[in-house]
C-alpha cells in the first residue's frame, strides 16, 4: 500500500493560484493595518473625545452585523472573484474620496461616521465573497494549510504594519497613511484578477437560477436546521466573550494594577503576536491527530488560564522582570490557544458546511460574531461599574475554564456514549448474521 503523501507549504507555494492568493492576503493585511491606526488616530485627533472613539468603533461593527447575513445570500452562486475585485476597488475609491475631504479640511465626525458605515458595508460584502471564494481555489489537505498560512501571514503583517504604522503617520501624516491603504486595495484587487477561476470547483448550477429571497430563506432554513452551524455560531461568541474583557480593559489592567505605561503594553503585546504566529504553524499538523470536539474544550480552558494569569499582575508590580515574564507569558498562552481555537473552527466549518450554502453560512457565522464584539465589550463596560479590571478578568478566566471544560467533558461523555451504541449495534449484527446463517438451507453440514 503506498503512503497518504503529507501536504506541506511547499506544495501550497507551488500552486500559481495560492500564491496570488496569499499575496493578495499580505498586501490588503499591510494596508489594514496601516489604516486602522490612522483612522483611530484621525477619530481622536479631530474629535479629541473618547466619545467618539466608542461611537466610531460600534458604528465600525453595526455593518457587518446587518449586512453579512443579506450578502451571503446575495453572494451565493455568483461569480465571487469578480465580487472581491469589484469591492476591493470600490472600497479605495471610496477611502481616496475620504482623503480628498481631509486634505480640503472637509471632515468631521459626522462624515467619518458617515464614511466608516459605507466602507464596512462594503468589507461585508467582501467578507462574504472572500469567505466562499478561498475554498472553491483550495480543497482538503491544501485548504488547512492554506488557512494556516493565511494565519501566519495575518498576523506577521499586523506587527510590521503596527510598528510602521505610527513612523509613516509621525513622519508623512495620516493623509500618506490612508493613501498606502489606497494603493493597497488596488494592488489586491489586481493580484486577484490573475487568479485562474475556471479550474476552481464552484457551485451547483442550479444556485444561479435561485432568486434572492428563496437562497435567503433556503439559507436560513440549512442553518435552522444544522446543528453544527449553530454549534459553531455558539463557539464563536463564547469566544469573544473571553476576549471582549481583555480586549477592553488591558490598558487600565497595565496601568492600575501591573503600575506601567504603554511601553510595557506593546511588549506584552508581542507575546499574543508571537503565539498567534506558532499557532498558525503547528495547526496543520494539530488537524490531522486531534479531535476538533477535544479541543475545542481544551484549548479554551487554556485561554481561561491565561486570562486568570494575566489578571495578576498586582503580585508582581514591584518587579518589571517579574512583570514582563507574567504578562508576556499569559499573552502567549492565549495568543496560543484562542489563535488554535479559531483556526481549528475555520477548518471545521468547511468541512462540514455544504459548499452550495458556504456563503449563507459564513455570513451569518461571521454576523453573530461580529455582533457578541459589541455586546460583550457592552457587559464589560455595565461591570467596571462594580468591579476592577483585575477581578473581572479573574472571573472572566475561572468562567471561560468551566465553560470550555464543560464543552470538553460534555464532548467526551457522549463520545463514550456514541461509541457504545455503536458496539451494541455491532453485536446486535452480528447476532443477526449468525441467526440468519443458521436459517439458510444447508448452511449446516
Amino acid at each position: 500500500m503506498g503512503e497518504t503523501k503529507t501536504v506541506g507549504y511547499k506544495d501550497i507555494l507551488k500552486i500559481a493560484n495560492c500564491r496570488k492568493l496569499l499575496f493578495s492576503n499580505f498586501i490588503n493585511r499591510f494596508g489594514d493595518s496601516i489604516d486602522a491606526i490612522a483612522f483611530t488616530w484621525l477619530v481622536y485627533q479631530l474629535t479629541g473625545s473618547a466619545t467618539w472613539s466608542a461611537i466610531i468603533f460600534g458604528l465600525n461593527q453595526l455593518p457587518g452585523i446587518v449586512v453579512l447575513p443579506l450578502a451571503g445570500a446575495w453572494v451565493e452562486g455568483k461569480n465571487k472573484k469578480k465580487i472581491i475585485v469589484y469591492t476591493d476597488l470600490l472600497r479605495g475609491l471610496v477611502i481616496a474620496g475620504f482623503v480628498v475631504l481631509y486634505y480640503l479640511h472637509l471632515v468631521n465626525p459626522f462624515i467619518m461616521a458617515g464614511f466608516t458605515l459605507l466602507i464596512t458595508a462594503i468589507e461585508s460584502i467582501n467578507e462574504s465573497a472572500a469567505g466562499a471564494f478561498v475554498p472553491e481555489i483550495v480543497q482538503g489537505d491544501y485548504y488547512t494549510i492554506m488557512q494556516s498560512m493565511k494565519m501566519t501571514v495575518a498576523q506577521v503583517v499586523n506587527l510590521i504594519g503596527m510598528a510602521l504604522g505610527g513612523v509613516i503617520i509621525a513622519a508623512f501624516g495620516v493623509g500618506t497613511a490612508m493613501l498606502i491603504d489606497v494603493a493597497t486595495f488596488f494592488i489586491g484587487a489586481f493580484i486577484i484578477i490573475l487568479i485562474d477561476y475556471s479550474k476552481c470547483k464552484l457551485q451547483s448550477a442550479s444556485i444561479n437560477e435561485q432568486d434572492y429571497m428563496t437562497k435567503l430563506k433556503e439559507g436560513f432554513k440549512y442553518i435552522k436546521g444544522n446543528t453544527t452551524v449553530i454549534y459553531f455560531c455558539i463557539l464563536a461568541v463564547l469566544l469573544n466573550f473571553v476576549l471582549s474583557p481583555v480586549s477592553a480593559l488591558l490598558t487600565p489592567l497595565v496601568s492600575s494594577v501591573y503600575m506601567k505605561d504603554a511601553d510595557f503594553l506593546s511588549i506584552i503585546m508581542v507575546g499574543q503576536w508571537g503565539g498567534a504566529i506558532i499557532a498558525s504553524l503547528i495547526l496543520p499538523k494539530l488537524v490531522s491527530k486531534i479531535s476538533f470536539d477535544g479541543a475545542v474544550g481544551a484549548l479554551g480552558a487554556i485561554a481561561g488560564i491565561g486570562v486568570i494569569i494575566l489578571s495578576r499582575g498586582a503580585l508582581v508590580k514591584e518587579s518589571m522582570i517579574f512583570s514582563i515574564a507574567l504578562g508576556l507569558g499569559s499573552m502567549f498562552v492565549m495568543g496560543v490557544s484562542l489563535s488554535l481555537l479559531s483556526g481549528l473552527l475555520s477548518v471545521e466549518f468547511v468541512k462540514k458546511v455544504d459548499p452550495d450554502y458556504m456563503a449563507r453560512c459564513s455570513g451569518a457565522f461571521n454576523a453573530v460574531a461580529t455582533a457578541s464584539l459589541p455586546l460583550g465589550a457592552f457587559l464589560v463596560t455595565v461591570v467596571t461599574v462594580k468591579l476592577n479590571a483585575d477581578s473581572i478578568l479573574l472571573y472572566t478566566g475561572v468562567l471561560g475554564i468551566l465553560i470550555f471544560g464543560g464543552i470538553y467533558f460534555a464532548k467526551k461523555a457522549n463520545m463514550g456514549k456514541e461509541k457504545n451504541i455503536d458496539a451494541k449495534q455491532s453485536i446486535r449484527e452480528h447476532q443477526s448474521k449468525q441467526e440468519a446463517d443458521a436459517s439458510y438451507p444447508g448452511a449446516a453440514g
